[in-house]
């Protein structure tokens, strides 16, 4: 019973935090300079969460992650934009290969693409 819930409550730790860093953006900005950043708890860099989230393997996923990293380093692609989406592709391919198969980042880049473009962002 327990192992049920455990997968549960991640996926609403995961959704809540979401929901605070996207819904809520003026609590990230009304920190006081000696407060401590919001990255600061993130324990992987952009590109190590995507390949190592995604289950990348070939050289053209790999590829597709660095540009990704790129662009939301250059602005161009909101960070939680890229977040939502990787945390929606990683539920969809757990949810949907019962043999757990299917990787993360076939879910991810179409996805990502997609909403980047509904956005009018360049990608």
């Amino acid at each position: 019973m327990n192992l049920l819930k455990a997968p549960l409550q991640k996926t609403l730790v995961g959704v809540l935090a979401l929901f605070l860093i996207c819904v809520c953006p003026t609590v990230a900005h009304a920190q006081t300079p000696a407060a401590p950043d919001v990255t600061e708890g993130r324990k992987l860099p952009l590109r190590e969460q995507l390949n190592l989230g995604l289950k990348t393997t070939t050289k053209a996923d790999k590829e597709f992650i660095d540009k990704v990293v790129l662009k939301v380093e250059q602005g161009v692609l909101p960070r939680p934009l890229v977040d939502s989406t990787f945390l929606w592709a990683r539920e969809r391919a757990n949810a949907r290969s019962a043999s757990r198969s299917l990787r993360p980042i076939v879910y991810f880049r179409p996805a990502l693409i997609a909403r980047a473009k509904k956005m009018n962002l360049q990608f």
